[in-house]
């Protein structure tokens, strides 16, 4: 290897090892990582929380509900509607 290699080697190097330096003093320590939850306190942590499949689920539920409970209001308004009409002249019983 020629001296010009060896530099840019070394440069490649140096670059690298500023760039761990500027990194190093962002990352936890084997102190500060004990604080954490574990894998295991995780799962039990989540355990209870819904699934995918539950979650469309009930999606579906109150989905098909909304669309009762619009389908319900429709008809009131008919209803209203249709009496308010009746109520104006020259519209009896129409």
């Amino acid at each position: 290897m020629d001296t010009a290699m060896i530099d840019a080697h070394l440069e490649n190097i140096d670059r690298r090892l500023t760039n761990l330096e500027r990194i190093l003093p962002t990352l936890a320590t084997k102190e500060e990582l004990k604080a954490l939850a574990t894998k295991e306190e995780l799962r039990l942590a989540i355990e209870p929380l819904a699934t995918k499949t539950e979650l469309r689920e009930e999606g579906e539920r109150v989905r098909q509900h909304v669309t009762m409970l619009i389908e319900h209001q429709d008809d009131k308004i008919q209803r209203l509607i249709d009496y308010v009409q009746s109520l104006r002249p020259g519209r009896s019983g129409e």
